[in-house]
């Protein structure tokens, strides 16, 4: 194998791109789509001496839903190993969801899980409906009760029909914002079932937290960087992270 690449950098300019910018091809047998997304990795630049950047930019997609990921890097031989970290929290809040008998109002009860006095009796309550349904979210400020827990009758609800979450947010007593989406549908924004009318919602007061470290390894010959391994540290924390993906080849920017 032949690099082209000397000892500063391999012989390169700094910052230095990788690119492969092409595109998966067309369904031929669904016409009707004008692109196939695509979130893989596109550019891999080497920023400096120790640090990269990788860049998924989807084609025809707002820059909102552009990535990168930042880590460093070193030359083993002709391999180059990527470095990067990334933090796993705990979910805020745990629900447990039961359908009573009495079925004229949704029943929310919050508290935390240290059993630590709520104070604050205002909450911000948003209706998400199923996005089928083309209808704007409703959002109101309400009032708990003395037990902190909040009666919603359906007949208040407008569209109640097409509701698929209620959105919450709250402040607890050391001042930290709580917010989420009472659902038990994989999406907030989708209507699986009707939502359950009695619900538990628990606040995690000190959400466990993680680092995960993610190695990976890509071999660079001429000008053509080609990944061949990822690996990541095993986490207790559910890890709801996507993975990096990454195209066949990256060839060199000129």
């Amino acid at each position: 194998m032949s690099l082209t690449i000397g000892p500063s950098l391999f012989g390169q300019n700094i910052p230095t791109s990788f690119v492969n910018y092409e595109t998966p091809e067309q369904n031929v047998e669904n016409p009707i789509f004008d692109y196939v997304w695509d979130d893989k990795i596109c550019e891999i630049t080497l920023k400096s001496q120790t640090e990269f950047v990788f860049w998924s930019r989807p084609l025809y997609s707002s820059c909102l839903t552009w990535k990168e990921y930042n880590g460093t890097w070193k030359r083993i031989n002709d391999t180059i190993v990527f470095s990067d970290q990334y933090e796993i929290i705990e979910r805020d809040a745990m629900f447990e969801f039961a359908n009573k008998t009495q079925n004229k109002f949704y029943h929310l009860n919050f508290k935390t899980d240290q059993d630590s006095k709520l104070t604050f009796k205002t909450i911000a309550i948003r209706y998400v409906y199923d996005f089928t349904s083309d209808l704007d979210n409703v959002k109101l400020n309400m009032e708990l009760s003395n037990d902190f827990s909040l009666k919603i009758p359906f007949i208040d609800i407008p569209n109640r029909n097409e509701l698929a979450s209620i959105r919450y947010e709250y402040f607890l007593p050391n001042g930290k914002k709580r917010y989420g989406y009472i659902t038990e549908s994989d999406t907030v924004n989708t209507k699986e079932n009707d939502l359950p009318n009695y619900i538990d919602i628990t606040f995690i007061e000190q959400p466990k937290k993680e680092i995960v470290c993610r190695i990976t390894k890509a071999v660079l010959i001429d000008d053509t960087i080609k990944i061949v391994s990822k690996e990541k540290t095993k986490s207790n924390l559910p890890d709801y992270s996507a993975e990096i993906e990454f195209k066949e080849v990256y060839e060199k920017r000129n």
